[in-house]
């Protein structure tokens, strides 16, 4: 599935300087130290409903194709699921909450360490990358061939990627266990950024088996992300919002540490 009508990305518009941003400060050593810092999960305690109504305060400013708060992409993207998926109330979640990791925003962090296209560090950056001219500033521009640092076949887990609300989420979640959502669904939230990999086709030699499941997975779930972009509806009801809040009491067991 295919729209010309999304992520057209043209040079000079705030999202080409966001990103521009990103890719002359985005390094190994930051990402480990976000990492660590983000890690201890020390930020705040809150419940995921919390976590979700802070979306009402963003609008994401890397992406062309929205000018809405993120609570709005975050239902509509669980509409979708459910509409195909009436049955699987976790990929409904999933849909509802994959980027509610953008809470990064109210700790004070930038915006290119938030949001945009994730893609790996260590290695060559593939051409396919969002404003790839951007990346020639970048203190490793050239520096690595094909696999970089990394070895074939070694997993998608063991790779750096740029860091944002993908694996800060991923890691809360991980982090967390009072609630039941599966590993299977947090790696769709952890990589559902990742485009130059699960939609340009680029770092498949470092994929293994598991990685081959995740990708169908991420696929998949980019046709409700994506694609609920061109939804018109804009309004939530109040229906619409008491089912998703009984589903995340469901799933979801008091307040998390962030």
């Amino acid at each position: 599935m295919k729209s010309d009508k999304l992520r057209n990305y043209e040079e000079g518009t705030s999202q080409y300087f966001l990103y521009k941003e990103m890719h002359e400060n985005q390094t190994i050593e930051l990402v480990k130290e976000k990492k660590r810092k983000y890690g201890q999960l020390d930020q705040r305690r809150m419940t995921i409903q919390k976590a979700l109504s802070l979306m009402d305060e963003f609008i994401d400013p890397s992406d062309p194709d929205l000018d809405v708060e993120n609570s709005v992409h975050a239902y509509q993207t669980a509409e979708r699921v459910r509409k195909k998926y009436p049955e699987n109330k976790e990929f409904q979640i999933i849909g509802l909450i994959h980027d509610v990791g953008k809470v990064l925003f109210s700790f004070g962090e930038p915006s290119w360490l938030v949001v945009g296209d994730t893609y790996v560090l260590g290695c060559k950056f593939p051409e396919s990358i969002v404003y790839y001219d951007t990346l020639k500033k970048h203190f490793d521009y050239l520096k690595y061939d094909k696999n970089g640092i990394y070895e074939e076949g070694c997993g998608l887990d063991k790779l750096v990627l740029s860091y944002g609300h993908d694996e800060y989420l991923y890691n809360v979640l991980k982090g967390n266990k009072n609630h039941r959502i599966s590993d299977r669904y947090l790696d769709v939230i952890r990589y559902h950024s990742f485009y130059p990999w699960h939609t340009e086709g680029e770092y498949k030699q470092f994929m293994n088996e598991k990685d081959e499941e995740i990708l169908r997975d991420v696929l998949e779930f980019n046709n409700f992300d994506l694609y609920s972009k061109e939804d018109d509806i804009e309004v939530i009801t109040p229906e619409i919002k008491q089912y998703y809040d009984r589903l995340l009491n469901e799933y979801f067991d008091g307040e998390l540490n962030w």
